[in-house]
């Protein structure tokens, strides 16, 4: 199809698919289901398969992942000549496939791991298992040459992620208008309170040398320093005082931060932090998608708007094996304001 239809099409389809989606305003419905039973129902509307709770807890997280996958791959086969920053986008999961990969062979397993589906986008040669130098060779991961040790794990996935968000990072400026700038807008936010909330974790609960955690921050030029747009503001609040509220009240993202209370003894959260940075990056995502209906990136926005729906799947499973009330269960995703 050529690319005005392909445009028309495809968000014509995935407005339809997010019209019946729980993200927003319909995923207060999740925390109104019973049981994982009804949770399916409500999902699939289908009656849910006969199977103990655990094994379909997992059948839905499963399903709701491999469809919404399966989802985006299709709207980019829509496209004659699909535009680079969609196929772009399945590099995360690429890089997620590769991790699995190392993990296995690290651990010295014969066969291969449950892989992501991506269809003809894969650049990873799966057929060549064990051989990893085979598996990542002429990709974008063809350093990745040799089964990491226990200790080097940790490091060539940090690089996997690191190289993820550089290529992510540089796709969307690629591209050209005001759709671009509102993508790299979220990206931005998306990458930076990342960041903090490592900074805060490594400080807390780790307390962290400071030229310890910079080298741990995930950037988009050569190095993580102050010039880095989505490593300065990490650097910056590198010394701020931990326990404090005063100067979080007037920081740039104050509206992620953790509410203080008089005469109460005070901490930045980053769980805090980082569930109303959900939310936020699901409006980022959905005024994209809905604002720039004939450009690229706005499938990029229903991409995002789909993974939020996911993280409120993954929470309404939880909450109802351990019965969490709904308010509480809510709260784990950030408070869901519609």
């Amino acid at each position: 199809m050529d690319k005005t239809g392909a445009d028309a099409f495809v968000f014509a389809k995935a407005n339809g698919i997010i019209g019946k989606s729980f993200t927003a305003k319909r995923a207060h419905q999740f925390f109104s289901a019973k049981s994982i039973g009804e949770l399916w129902t409500l999902l699939y509307r289908t009656q849910s398969p006969l199977v103990p709770e655990v094994l379909l807890s997992q059948q839905i997280e499963e399903k709701a992942f491999t469809d919404f996958i399966a989802q985006y791959v299709k709207f980019i086969d829509m496209y004659d000549k699909p535009e680079r920053v969609l196929v772009d986008q399945l590099l995360l999961f690429e890089g997620e496939n590769l991790k699995e990969i190392g993990a296995s062979l690290c651990k010295g397993e014969k066969n291969p791991p449950k892989l992501i589906d991506l269809g003809s986008y894969s650049s990873l040669h799966y057929k060549a298992w064990p051989d990893i130098k085979k598996i990542t060779r002429g990709t974008p991961f063809s350093w990745y040459n040799k089964v990491p040790s226990i200790h080097e794990q940790q490091q060539f996935e940090f690089k996997i992620d690191i190289q993820v968000c550089r290529h992510l990072w540089e796709s969307a400026q690629r591209e050209k208008g005001e759709a671009s700038e509102a993508l790299l807008e979220l990206y931005k936010q998306e990458f930076i309170i990342k960041n903090i909330v490592w900074v805060l974790r490594l400080r807390l609960f780790y307390n962290m040398k400071n030229e310890d955690i910079i080298s741990n921050l995930i950037y988009v030029t050569d190095k993580p320093g102050r010039s880095d747009p989505v490593a300065a503001p990490a650097i910056k609040i590198l010394d701020w005082p931990l326990d404090e509220y005063e100067p979080w009240s007037n920081w740039k993202y104050s509206d992620l931060v953790n509410p203080h209370e008089d005469g109460q003894v005070w901490q930045i959260d980053p769980v805090w932090i980082e569930r109303r940075n959900r939310v936020e990056i699901n409006r980022k995502a959905t005024k994209l998608f809905h604002q720039f209906p004939s450009d690229p990136c706005s499938l990029i926005g229903w991409y995002k708007m789909k993974n939020f729906e996911l993280s409120c799947i993954r929470t309404a499973v939880e909450s109802i094996r351990l019965n969490v009330n709904p308010e509480e269960a809510m709260e784990v995703v950030g408070g869901i304001n519609g």
